[in-house]
């Protein structure tokens, strides 16, 4: 699998005849929504993020998500590797395509938008990657995670989505488990163009302790019903990412 994939995805997506709705876009920040497409419907989610630390850079271009409506409450989601260029001082620059991603999206509770009360709309996520990526850019082995999205919608401009989830990582050398929960605030300025703020936190469970915190925000601006570009930016918070610093841009559209 390699960035082509993309563009192969969107040509042939052009000319497929997809039940009618909206963009409804897992972009741009940090937090998935709980929403799940209708049998037979297709949309296609890309963007370029730039990450710096100090001294270290890394660019990821693609970060493509094919999402396919396969039938009931079940959303198939094919991740298309990003290229990636990571820049350290004194190291030789590492570039290439990061780890394909496969997963699925289930929808577990629905509720129409501008209702009122504390029950959310409800979906399970599961996904894992496979090593297909670049050495020294994918991780060589299979890491697998699952979250669960919630969303809170009212008939005011403001509505709050919410992910909690359990992944595995292996740096290289070792394995560890860390959880990770994130809260996004939206707020519809007219029916075209939408903010958020939101926050990340993550914690290691096992393996090497640690303790990581980002907030970001960002715009959407969506044309017609079914395309939508954003753009964003955020930061570390705390030890040990509090210089870094990161922007990206992206597109979704639903054909």
């Amino acid at each position: 699998m390699r960035f082509w994939f993309a563009p192969i995805v969107i040509c042939g997506c052009a000319h497929l005849h997809t039940p009618p709705g909206p963009a409804l876009p897992d972009r741009p920040g940090f937090t998935d929504t709980p929403a799940v497409l209708p049998p037979g419907a297709i949309q296609v989610e890309a963007g370029y993020t730039d990450d710096r630390l100090n001294d270290n850079r890394y660019q990821s271009a693609g970060e493509v998500l094919l999402r396919v409506g396969i039938g009931g409450p079940v959303e198939l989601r094919l991740f298309g590797n990003s290229y990636a260029t990571h820049s350290s001082p004194n190291v030789a620059t590492v570039h290439g395509f990061e780890d394909f991603k496969l997963g699925v999206k289930v929808r577990l509770i629905e509720k129409p938008d501008s209702v009122h009360g504390l029950k959310p709309n409800l979906a399970l996520l599961i996904a894992t990657t496979f090593p297909t990526g670049a050495s020294k850019i994918g991780a060589g082995v299979v890491q697998p995670e699952v979250k669960v999205a919630a969303s809170w919608t009212t008939n005011s401009p403001f509505s709050v989505y919410s992910n909690a989830g359990f992944g595995t990582i292996f740096d290289g050398t070792a394995w560890s488990n860390h959880t990770w929960g994130s809260v996004a605030t939206w707020y519809a300025v007219t029916p075209r163009i939408s903010m958020f703020v939101e926050g990340l936190h993550v914690r290691t469970v096992s393996g090497p302790s640690s303790l990581t915190s980002y907030i970001d925000g960002g715009v959407t601006l969506l044309f017609g019903e079914r395309f939508q570009i954003d753009v964003r930016a955020g930061r570390g918070v705390g030890s040990p990412v509090s210089a870094e610093r990161f922007i990206g841009l992206g597109l979704a559209r639903r054909f």
